[in-house]
This record gives C-alpha cells, structure tokens and sequence, in this order.
C-alpha cells in the first residue's frame, strides 16, 4: 500500500514539474532557431520601479551623457537602418513610431510619445509646457532631414521624416524615402541622468531622466558646444519612453537564440556612454567656454567628474 502511494506521488510530482517547466524545442515548425524564449503578453508594458522617498536621498548629482552608436557595445542602438524591417527596429525607429502610431493601453487608450522642444540655450532641457511639440504640422519641422534655411523645395518628399496632411487623414505618417537620409547623422544620443544615494537601501542608484537624439548634420562650426546645443532635437522623458521600449526586441548581437527588450537593454546598463558635463556652480559643460579645446582636456575633466562621483561613494561608507 506504501510502494503504491509513494509512486502516485512520484507520477503526480512529475507531472507537476511538467507543468510548471514546459520544455520547449530549440527549433519551431519550420525547423529554424526558436529565438524567444519568453513570448510578450498583454502585461509587458507594466514597468516595475523602486520607490524612493525624498526624505531617504541624501545626496544626488546631475550628469549628462552620450551614448555613441559607433562603439561596438552600443550598435544594437542602431541597427537595422531598414525603417521597413519586419522583426527588428533600431531605438530611433522606435521612438518614431511611438510619436507617429503610439500605442493602445491595457484600459484601451491610445497613448503618444510626447516630444518636448530643444533649449536654444543650451543642452539642459527645460520641460516647458509651451515647449511640447504638438501632433500637427509643426512636427514636420521637427524631423526635417536638414535645417529649416537649406530645404528648397518644402515640398519635396525626402526633406521630411515624418508628414502632415490635413486634407486626406489629418493624421501623421512616416515618409520611409527620407528616412535613410535622416539615419545616416542619426548616430548619438544625449542623455540626462540622476546619480543619488538611498538611505533606506544603502545604495547608489542611476536613472536617467531624459533623453534626447541628435542629428550631426545639424551642427556644423568651429564652437563644440554651440554645435552640440544645435543638434538637439527634441527630449523625451525616459519614464514615458519606456513602455514603448519594454515590448519591443532589439537585434540580437552575436547570440542569435536570445533577445533582450530595449527596456531591459537600459535597466542592465548594457550600453557604454561618456561625460560631457553636470550640473555646477558655473552652470558650464565640459566643452563649453573653451578657445582651445583638446583631446586631452576632455578626458581631464571626464576623469574628475568620475572620481568625484566614486569618491563621493567611498566618502559615505567611510563613516
């Protein structure tokens, strides 16, 4: 009676395991890779966040960032340059369909990626509300492939990103002709990030706050910083950005069984970026302000800023 007990609860445990671990082939019904291993449900856009209260930061500190789509470890960013791939979108083409398409929330609602307008001051953003780039023909200008003054003809279908007609749809759309023109400068972004101290957790966090693209053939002079300033088109709220990011794949790279979302690319710090600047008391960027700017000033100056911030960690725990 105790054998035969003991091997229906062999034969259930088993099936219990079954059914919890479903196993899966390498390969589908076609016979090629089975690339996901986790398909996204209706519940991927649900981002989880670490709530920090005010009382529990003790420390924090503005850094401003670039994220170079040239350096190996970022090119998942970038690629594919093809605005028509079916499977893959590079981060660009993400943020353009989530400005032009949006996305249909889990209550119904159709949701737009809100674009708030360049400081023509500096690269700090301003998030004003008289800033927000409205969905209508002014989005053009946003997403012009050149500056406003060198476009000729206003007509012509390839100055434009992204097209406004109010006689047809009233609606905007992306103009797949002027797109590989606009990818081609579309090669850096700026990021605007927090690095503070929780109390509460004993630990350093990173967030960044916002982000913003920018487009080389948009600043072109002998002043590094007004040219950076120029090729700033819009800034994004992160947080708002990333339920577009948390159901999308990005390409594989050099592993082509697993696939990370992009949200999961930036929550890993899977990415390499450098320092440009913080916030200080002379309100003044790495490169800014400088008649003679040198390779070997930049890196000075990135360094104090990086050891500032470790030394900043060391001095805490020190007591």
């Amino acid at each position: 009676m105790k054998r035969t007990f003991l091997i229906i609860a062999l034969i259930s445990a088993t099936l219990g395991m079954q059914a919890q671990h479903r196993i899966n082939s390498f390969f589908d019904e076609l016979g090629t890779v089975r690339i996901e291993t986790q398909e996204l449900d209706e519940n991927a856009d649900t981002i989880a966040t670490i709530f920090h209260r005010s009382d529990d930061i003790v420390w924090s500190r503005i850094i401003y960032r670039i994220i170079d789509m040239r350096y190996k470890q970022n090119f998942q960013l970038y690629f594919p340059t093809n605005p028509d791939d079916p499977k893959y979108w590079s981060l660009f083409r993400l943020i353009l369909d989530a400005v032009v398409n949006g996305r249909t929330t889990l209550d119904g609602r159709q949701e737009y990626l809100t674009l708030y307008g360049a400081n023509p001051r500096g690269i700090k953003p301003l998030f004003l509300d008289s800033m927000i780039v409205q969905r209508n023909k002014d989005m053009q200008t946003v997403f012009a492939v050149r500056p406003m003054n060198e476009i000729v003809d206003t007509d012509d279908r390839d100055e434009y990103l992204v097209t406004y007609d109010d006689s047809i749809t009233n609606t905007l759309e992306i103009n797949t002709f002027g797109y590989s023109g606009y990818v081609r400068n579309q090669i850096k972004y700026l990021t605007m990030e927090v690095v503070f101290f929780d109390k509460h957790t004993s630990r350093f966090y990173t967030k960044i706050i916002a982000i913003a693209p920018l487009q080389s053939a948009m600043g072109e002079g002998p002043d590094p910083y007004n040219n950076l300033v120029s090729q700033v088109r819009f800034w994004i709220l992160f947080d708002h950005l990333r339920p577009f990011m948390a159901r999308k794949y990005m390409i594989p790279l050099n592993n082509s069984s697993k696939r990370v979302t992009f949200d999961n690319f930036f929550a890993e710090h899977l990415y390499t970026s450098y320092i440009i600047g913080d916030d200080n008391m002379y309100d003044r960027m790495i490169v800014q302000g400088q008649k003679e700017l040198t390779e070997e000033f930049v890196h000075r100056d990135q360094e104090r800023i990086a050891s500032e911030l470790l030394n900043t960690e060391l001095d805490l725990w020190e007591y």
